[in-house]
């Protein structure tokens, strides 16, 4: 009996002692807040990024000089205009909705200094141009040929068409940078003319633009390649014009 007793009462005990275990909930990270524009402030962002982007090519014309109107009298200096009052928190809340790109980069150089934005466009507008030059450089050295002349008085050849490609030397003197191709017609001891393919290397002077192209005058040496033995001269000195294609300004 005191053997059962006992165990009893380590039982009751053991029950006394045990305790809740605090259980606490972990709180999920918050959602990210939500930015909901109505129709009316979207028309706001658009007008406000058109006016906005006209002030900019108002000051890169007119910043720091002044513009005069009708009868001399000054222009009134214009005013820039303030982006909408809510852009800021959206710029922060949807960088990245490619929507709100152009408008938040306006927004930036809304606040910076207006020369220094503008000296930053025309040196970024600078280098673009000089990029797009020397892409399309090669366009400005390719050459087609038409109605040269000999410069020999023991034979009249003539260099109907051809093509062929410089590199710049010094000023306006450029040298052809691998012999050209040319369609010449020479004289044949036969009597008439023959038309044969020829190979020509010399050297080029640019003249004047006319439009988008350029005039330039070449003096060449051109070997033919096919019937010499049916022609006086195979080999013969030509003078005559070529043009190139100047590429349209960005």
């Amino acid at each position: 009996m005191r053997v059962a007793s006992g165990s009893a009462q380590v039982s009751h005990e053991d029950s006394l002692s045990a305790r809740p275990i605090p259980f606490q909930l972990i709180e999920l990270a918050p959602a990210p807040p939500v930015l909901t524009l109505s129709t009316e402030q979207l028309q706001e962002l658009d007008q406000w990024t058109r006016d906005f982007t006209e002030w900019q090519k108002w000051t890169d014309l007119w910043l720091n000089r002044r513009q005069s109107g009708k009868w001399q009298y000054a222009v009134e200096r214009r005013k820039k205009p303030d982006p909408p009052v809510w852009l800021d928190e959206a710029c922060i809340l949807l960088a990245g909705d490619d929507q709100f790109v152009r408008p938040c980069e306006l927004l930036a150089s809304w606040r910076g200094d207006p020369v220094a934005e503008k000296n930053r466009r025309a040196a970024t507008a600078t280098a673009t141009q000089d990029e797009a030059d020397t892409k399309s450089v090669w366009w400005r050295h390719l050459h087609v040929d038409g109605l040269w002349s000999t410069t020999q008085s023991n034979t009249t050849a003539l260099g109907l068409f051809g093509v062929h490609a410089t590199i710049d030397v010094v000023g306006r003197v450029q040298v052809f940078a691998t012999p050209g191709l040319l369609v010449v017609s020479l004289p044949s001891f036969s009597g008439d003319r023959s038309l044969s393919p020829a190979t020509d290397w010399g050297v080029t002077y640019r003249l004047f633009n006319v439009g988008r192209n350029t005039v330039h005058f070449n003096l060449v040496h051109a070997w033919v390649l096919a019937n010499r033995a049916s022609i006086i001269n195979p080999n013969v000195t030509l003078a005559g014009f070529s043009v190139t294609f100047r590429p349209r300004s960005r």
